[in-house]
């Protein structure tokens, strides 16, 4: 059983590959179970992805999408100096 820190740096991870792979984002907003099986999540840590599908699918998808098209920005940029 992992503790309340792992359980925290585990699901950070998670929300930090959906924001870099818009792919793996949309699958864990689809059908959590399925997308994030690889992680064997407790039912408490799958929950709170659940519930972001049932309450706030498009938000996240939105917040994900912004923070990858701002991180692509600023490649973009550092690789222009």
């Amino acid at each position: 059983m992992r503790t309340y820190d792992e359980s925290c740096a585990l699901l950070d991870r998670i929300v930090g590959r959906c924001v870099r792979e818009a792919h793996f984002a949309d699958a864990v907003l689809h059908d959590p179970e399925t997308a994030l099986k690889e992680y064997e999540l407790n039912e408490g840590e799958l929950d709170d992805f659940r519930a972001l599908k049932a309450r706030h699918r498009d938000e996240a998808s939105e917040t994900w999408s912004a923070i990858r098209n701002g991180m692509a920005t600023v490649r973009q940029h550092q690789g222009a100096e």
